[in-house]
C-alpha cells in the first residue's frame, strides 16, 4: 500500500472519529431541559406569619394566607400577598436563597410601602424569611412592620 493510500485512510478514520465524537456530544445534551434557578420557588405557598409594629398601639398578631411566587426571567421572581398586604415584590434566586433588595411595593389598596432587604431560604418546599416594611404615604402612622414568614408549597411531584 502506498504512503498516499495510508495517509488517506488515516484521515478518513480521524474524520469519522471526530464525527462520532460530535454526535455523542450533541445527543448527550439533547432531551435535557435546563431548569431555571427560580423554578423550585414558583408556586402558591400556604403561609403563616407572626408580625408586629414598632408602634405599640398598632399591635402585633399572626396571619394565615396564601402567598404566590411567579417567575420573572431566569432567576428573578415576583412575590404577591406578603403579610397579606404587599404585591409585586421583586426577588432574585441564588441557590436555595430568595434575595429581596430594598424597594417600593404596593398594597392591594394601592398604597406604597418601602420594603427592606430580606433573604428567604427554601428547604423541603418550606420558605422562611424575616421581612420588614413601612408606609411611605403616611410616614410613621403604622410604624415599622416586621414579619417572620413561613410558607409551605405543596410538593408538585405528589400531585
Amino acid at each position: 500500500m502506498s504512503n498516499y493510500s495510508k495517509s488517506f485512510i488515516n484521515r478518513k478514520i480521524n474524520v469519522t472519529a471526530l464525527i462520532v465524537c460530535l454526535l455523542v456530544l450533541i445527543f448527550a445534551g439533547c432531551g435535557k431541559k435546563k431548569e431555571n434557578p427560580n423554578a423550585k420557588f414558583i408556586g402558591t405557598y400556604e403561609t403563616q406569619d407572626t408580625w408586629g409594629s414598632s408602634k405599640s398601639e398598632i399591635g402585633s398578631g399572626s396571619l394565615d394566607y396564601q402567598m404566590t411566587i411567579t417567575a420573572s426571567g431566569e432567576d428573578g421572581v415576583i412575590i404577591n400577598n406578603v403579610n397579606k398586604t404587599l404585591d409585586g415584590i421583586k426577588g432574585t434566586i441564588k441557590g436555595d436563597s430568595l434575595i429581596i433588595e430594598k424597594q417600593t411595593a404596593k398594597s392591594k389598596a394601592g398604597k406604597t410601602y418601602r420594603v427592606d432587604n430580606a433573604v428567604g431560604i427554601l428547604s423541603n418546599n418550606t420558605l422562611t424569611m424575616d421581612f420588614g416594611y413601612d408606609d411611605l404615604e403616611y410616614g410613621e402612622a403604622i410604624g415599622y412592620i416586621f414579619a417572620s414568614v413561613k410558607g409551605v408549597k405543596p410538593d408538585s411531584k405528589k400531585e
